[in-house]
Formats: C-alpha cells, structure tokens, sequence
C-alpha cells in the first residue's frame, strides 16, 4: 500500500477503503511519511468529502491508535454528553452530577478551550486542589462509587486525533464535516460510554454558524456512534449569546454549582437551566432509564430540587481534591477583584450579539487562549446581564468585568460594546432549543 495513491484516489474522488484509511492514519501516527502528505490527504478529503462509511473507518482508525475505557465495569448504564462548544458553555459542570443523581454513570473525559471558547478543564482548574490527571482504574472506580468523574484526555487516548488535529489547524482543515465528526467521536468512543448525548450549538458563537451545517454534522456523528454500537441523540442549541450570565473560568463555575443549589433551579438562568435538564433528560431517556421525554424531565428536577445533584457535585468535586467551601456565597473560588462596569450608551432594543467577540473580550484580559500553550488567568471574567430583545435605557447595566489590570478592563469594555447591536424597534427573542435529531 502507499500513501501516494491513497492521496490520488480521494482527491480523484474515489472512496477509500478501510485499510487505506487505517494505513494513512496508523502510518502518519508512526511517522512513517511526512506532514506534507498527510496534508494533501486531509485537503483532498476537504474538498472530495467522504462517504459514512469511510468517515466510520476514519474514527475507528482513531480511537484504535490508543487506549479505550472499558465501561462495562460500571453497575449501571454509561452515558456523556460532548458540547461543540461556545461562549458561557458551563453546562457539563452541572450535568455530570445531574446525571449522576438520576442513577448514570458519567465518565467523562474533557477538554481545555481554544480561541473565544471555553473548556470545561479550565473550569474545574479554578477550583484550588482539583486533580484533573487520574489513571483510568481510578478513574473508572471513582465513576462507579459516585456517578460522575471529570479528568482530561491523555495523550494514550485516541493520540491519531491529537496529532491529525495540530495538522488541521495549520493546513485550513478545520472546517470539514468527516473531519470534525472523526475528532469528536474518537475521543467520545475511547472513553466507552453507552449512550451519547450531543450538544450540536449553532449562531455567532459556535464554530457552525448555521443550522444547515449543524444538521449535517448531526447527521454524520449520529451515523458513526449507532456503527459503533452507541445509542446516539443530539440537541441543537442556539450560540447567539452567552449561556447563562457569566463568561470566564471561576466565575462560570461558581455560576453552575450556585445553579444547583436546592431551590435556585427557579432563580438561575434560565437558558442554562433548560439546556441543562433537556440534556440530562436526553440522557436519561436514551440509556433506557426512563421511557419518554416528561418522565425524563421529571426525574432531573426532582435530583436538583432535592439537593441530590448538589450533593453528588460536592463529593465528586472534594475526591477529585477541590476544595470548595458550600457555605460561602463564592464557594471559596477567586474572582478578580477589579469590577469595571459597562452601562448602556444610548437607549434601545438590543437585536443581536456578535458572540464570538465576548468570547475573544475574555482573551483581551488573559482569560482565553489564542494558542494553546497560552497561560490563563482563571479570575478574570465577564458577567454579561441582558438578553437579545431585551429593552435598555441608556446608563442600564451591561455587564460587570472582573479583571486584575485597569487597562485590560477597558480593552475588553470597548470589544464588548462594539460587539453588540441595537435597534429603536422592538428586537425578537431569541430560541434556545431550535430542534433535535437521533
């Protein structure tokens, strides 16, 4: 076989088969050809597209070049949820120990943020003491005891991926459906859960601008999980603005577990609380736990109303060695102490959010990535108060920037401000849940 003729065949058009697949990925993994064949193979399937069945053998060619969890040490049924990220996206940090509660096991295995999005590892890092670095035994018996473990990938999971996705970002590739539904489900695959529940964002905010695009890639995740055995659905959820109030890392977990505190299911954000129980509800319904939608839902609030999925935070949280304090209003995580105000200039109806730029306002202070080995400051934070069709006068709040230096307050101010829109006629509400698909 030779990798010549596997880059002739795709960009003629033809579909490969799996050992052609299996020999481009293993071979470029082992350094066996150089980065600029792997290259011209990732752009002509940019351009030629793949087949479901050779975007199946893509994942499978992925998750097998490392490890794989063996979930089936788990009592009860595995299930995770992956997020296609966005801005204020701190929804697995309250979903985990949802799930958890409602009688799943979550192993769930996560990632750091790039650009104007968020990861959910940096989150759990604002946490002094959090350990996101466990083998996987104990990460598998600790998911067992409580229900829910959060840890980062290692590099023995799915490494293809990591390696092909360094690749992709430095060749224009990023942007290709098979690609994009290799990469996700190669990692999602490898940690073994049972059921997959996607949270498929679309908007300013997400890297899928458009539903169109977003069904597409729907349509091909779900296609590789149920090869691969997986019960598979997805939500698609609006990325037009900030979920919940808070961007940033210490304050977006401090947001969520306040979230599930008995009784503030009501008094929360209630974007972040739909998304939230119609994803854990998803996942409940999938995996078999209970037999439609409004028992599914039910059960979700009767775990946060009742405490248990606090308590299920906390204890996941303290043997993963945070240190969280629940009778502190802050919880004990450190938040920048400069708070600079940002008030409306004029009157109006806010019509639209260019969501991306608040992500990239939180950069301007060190709270986000431009590259990925960018140190970050975890107190920094944006807490953004109005909704797209919300009416403002002028000098009404806007958003609370909390940051360690003056000056890079006032540059996240003026890329907040100059990212927002606003009409002198009444401004639709925006969807947030804009349809489903399994």
């Amino acid at each position: 076989m030779n990798i010549l003729e596997i880059i002739e065949a795709k960009k003629r058009g033809r579909e490969l088969e799996p050992a052609q697949i299996e020999f481009a990925v293993n071979g470029f993994t082992a350094d066996e050809f150089p980065v600029y064949q792997m290259s011209a193979f990732l752009m002509a399937t940019w351009f030629q597209g793949m087949t479901p069945a050779e975007t199946a053998a893509l994942t499978g060619a992925m998750l097998h070049s490392g490890e794989e969890l063996d979930t089936s040490v788990l009592s009860g049924p595995s299930a995770d949820k992956h997020s296609t990220g966005g801005v204020g996206d701190k929804v697995s940090l309250l979903l985990a120990p949802l799930a958890a509660a409602c009688g799943l096991k979550v192993p769930m295995l996560s990632g750091r943020g790039l650009g104007h999005t968020g990861g959910t590892l940096d989150k759990l890092e604002a946490i002094p003491g959090y350990n996101i670095h466990m083998d996987n035994e104990p990460f598998l018996a600790l998911t067992e005891e409580l229900g829910c473990a959060i840890i980062g990938q290692s590099g023995n999971i799915a490494p293809a991926d990591g390696r092909i996705y360094a690749l992709r970002d430095v060749s224009a590739t990023v942007d290709c459906v098979p690609l994009i539904t290799a990469s996700i489900m190669s990692k999602k695959l490898a940690a073994g859960p049972e059921t997959i529940v996607i949270d498929l964002k679309t908007g300013s905010g997400a890297f899928m601008r458009d539903l169109e695009s977003a069904r597409e890639l729907a349509t091909a995740l779900v296609a590789v999980g149920k090869a691969y055995g997986r019960r598979m659905s997805v939500i698609f959820s609006d990325m037009g603005q900030p979920l919940g109030k808070t961007i940033g890392h210490a304050n977006e977990t401090l947001e969520a577990f306040d979230a599930l505190r008995p009784g503030n299911r009501q008094t929360a954000p209630q974007d972040l609380v739909v998304l939230t129980e119609e994803l854990v509800a998803d996942m409940v319904r999938v995996a078999g736990v209970q037999p439609d939608r409004e028992s599914s839902l039910a059960m979700v609030r009767a775990a946060w109303d009742s405490g248990a999925a606090f308590d299920a935070m906390l204890a996941w949280v303290s043997a993963q060695g945070g240190q969280l304090d629940p009778d502190r209003p802050d919880l004990g995580l450190e938040i920048a102490p400069i708070a600079h105000e940002v008030v409306a200039t004029e009157s109006g109806w806010l019509s639209s959010i260019n969501c991306r730029q608040l992500g990239l306002s939180l950069a301007d202070m060190g709270g986000a990535r431009r590259k990925v080995e960018d140190p970050l400051d975890l107190t920094a934070g944006i807490t953004f108060h109005p909704a797209i069709g919300d009416e403002l006068k002028k000098g009404d709040p806007i958003a609370t920037i909390h940051c360690n230096t003056p000056s890079l307050a006032m540059a996240s101010a003026e890329r907040l401000m100059a990212a927002l829109t606003f009409t002198s006629e009444r401004a639709q509400r925006s969807e947030l849940i804009l349809g489903r698909y399994s």
